[in-house]
């Protein structure tokens, strides 16, 4: 037991390492806030918990993202 508790202690301290904060306004609560982010490319607003998507094309934008949305491959639910 006292393993599996280091295996998880490491992986969160890696997890934490990893994570990049940054501050920004956030499409869902329009508010200027920190921005969290342990996926690359996706954050969640720290003020309302919406996540968001930063897309970098000569400037940073936050879009939303649209969790409801039904992913399909060739016509089919996936």
């Amino acid at each position: 037991m006292e393993e599996k508790l280091s295996d998880r202690s490491n992986i969160f301290a890696e997890i934490i390492r990893r994570a990049k904060i940054v501050d920004g306004v956030c499409p869902h609560c329009s508010e200027h806030t920190l921005l969290i982010s342990v996926v690359s490319d996706y954050f969640r607003c720290l003020n309302c918990g919406g996540d968001i998507e930063q897309k970098v094309n000569g400037k940073i934008s936050y879009l939303p993202v649209d969790l409801s949305t039904e992913e399909t491959k060739n016509g089919k639910k996936i």
